[in-house]
């Protein structure tokens, strides 16, 4: 990698971080971020599947994801009835019915078209979760767990072009990622758990005691590194090498984001069984 090329990177993630943390410290601040991701990481996924075919369809699905998200945020923040947030199911119905018309002369069926629902929306709703412990906003928990995903992230690079990149190391996955190595996930855990203890230490412990962000950590390790392979697998059979150009040095928004839509939901879950969110 050349200076400049490392300067752009390094340049362009820290203005990543800083917007991403600044939109974390309020409620409107969610929700932009969460309606931006939902268009953008959307807009990615459809451009390396279904490109342009069924651009009337993919606006009413992303308008339906928008409009869920949306009300879900009102849900919490307002104490809006959560009954209304099943009105973004109007736009997908929608996009059934014009698909009628669109695919029916080539009998074509494009699922892709729906899979964003599951994919972005579904994660996202389970983020706003975490920005509203307990129904109130807070940024701690959402923050501590995004510090604990960077961290693995940052490990699992240079442990892995430190020691994963010689002649005998193991590699992970190579059909998708043929760079990542074994020994760069245990580097992404170590330093996982060593941020879990950091957050805990400096803003974390108001939100959930030391065990719990130990969990928290090895949640992130286990699951962030499917996440990641999953988005290779998709950026595979579209033959790209980036899902898309957003940040300089480091591809789409969906590459900085790919870990995130596994991950969150899953935490989520962990927290919403203890009755801890």
């Amino acid at each position: 990698m050349g200076k400049g090329t490392l300067w752009k990177r390094t340049v362009s993630g820290v203005l990543f971080l800083v917007v991403v943390i600044g939109c974390m410290l309020s409620p409107w601040g969610i929700l932009a971020f969460v309606g931006l991701l939902s268009v953008l990481l959307s807009h990615e996924f459809y451009r390396m599947t279904v490109e342009r075919k069924y651009r009337k369809e993919m606006v009413c699905v992303s308008m339906g994801s928008l409009v869920t998200l949306a009300l879900l945020w009102c849900h919490f923040q307002f104490g809006l009835d959560a009954k209304y947030a099943m009105l973004g199911f109007l736009p997908v119905a929608a996009a059934s019915i014009i698909l009628l018309f669109d695919a029916a002369p080539t009998h074509d069926f494009p699922t892709a078209v729906y899979f964003p629902l599951v994919y972005v929306t579904l994660p996202l709703a389970a983020l706003l979760m975490l920005a509203y412990p307990c129904g109130n906003f807070g940024w701690r928990l959402l923050l501590g767990l995004f510090v604990l995903l960077w961290l693995c992230d940052i490990g699992a690079y240079l442990v892995g072009m430190a020691f994963g990149q010689r002649p005998n190391s193991r590699k992970l996955f190579p059909a998708l990622s043929p760079k990542k190595s074994w020994i760069g996930v245990v580097g992404g855990t170590l330093f996982t758990f060593l941020a879990a203890w950091g957050v805990h230490a400096t803003f974390g412990a108001a939100v959930l005691p030391l065990a719990h962000w130990l969990v928290l950590a090895l949640l992130v390790a286990v699951f962030s590194v499917p996440g990641d392979l999953f988005e290779s697998l998709i950026k595979r059979h579209a033959q790209v090498k980036d899902a898309g150009q957003l940040i300089p040095g480091h591809g789409g928004l969906l590459d900085r984001f790919d870990d995130v839509l596994l991950v969150v939901p899953i935490v989520a879950i962990y927290l919403k069984l203890f009755s801890l969110i």
